[in-house]
C-alpha cells in the first residue's frame, strides 16, 4: 500500500489482558475504532504461550500531517510530534514518551508492563511519515505459504 509523503502512518497495537470474551473486548474498543476510523484492523486471542494474555488489536491508521498547531518554521519533526500528540492522547497515553528516530520522520511508544494507564490497553504506537512503520518499503507482503489450498 502506498502512502503520501505528507501523511503520517500509524500502528497502534492494543492489548486488553482482563477482559474474558472477545464480545467484551471489541465492545470496549468500538468507540475508539469508531472515532479513529483505522485504514485496516485485525483482532485476535492472545497466545496462551505467549506474553500477552486477553485479546490483541492492530489498528493501521493515517493521518494528514498537520500545519495546525505547529510552531511557525516548523521543521518535519515538529509537524510529526504535532500528529502524534492528538492520538497518542486520546490513548489515555503520555506523548513525552515518544521517541522520534534522528530524521524526524517517525518514531514509536512503548507502554510498560504496568499498562501506562491508558483504558483501551495501548502497549505500542508507531509511526512513520509516508509509509508503514511495520513494511516502509510498502512492497506487498512476501508469504511463506503457496497459497495450495486456495480455491
Amino acid at each position: 500500500m502506498r502512502f503520501s509523503p505528507d501523511d503520517v502512518v500509524f500502528r497502534v497495537q492494543l492489548n486488553l489482558e482482563r477482559v474474558r470474551t472477545a464480545e467484551d473486548a471489541l465492545r470496549t474498543w468500538l468507540p475508539l475504532v469508531g472515532e479513529l476510523r483505522p485504514l485496516s484492523m485485525t483482532f485476535e486471542v492472545a497466545d496462551p504461550a505467549g506474553l500477552r494474555r486477553g485479546f490483541l488489536a492492530d489498528l493501521l491508521l493515517v493521518h494528514r500531517l498537520p500545519e495546525e498547531g505547529v510552531p511557525a518554521g516548523g521543521c518535519a519533526l515538529d509537524r510529526l510530534l504535532a500528529a502524534v500528540d492528538a492520538l497518542v492522547r486520546r490513548l489515555g497515553l503520555d506523548p513525552a514518551d515518544f521517541v522520534a528516530d534522528e530524521d524526524g520522520s517517525g518514531g514509536v511508544l512503548t507502554v510498560g508492563d504496568a499498562g501506562g494507564g491508558s483504558p483501551h490497553g495501548a502497549r505500542l504506537v508507531l509511526a512513520l511519515t509516508g509509509a508503514d512503520p511495520l513494511n516502509p518499503e510498502g512492497d506487498e507482503m512476501d508469504y511463506a505459504d503457496t497459497g495450495e489450498d486456495l480455491p
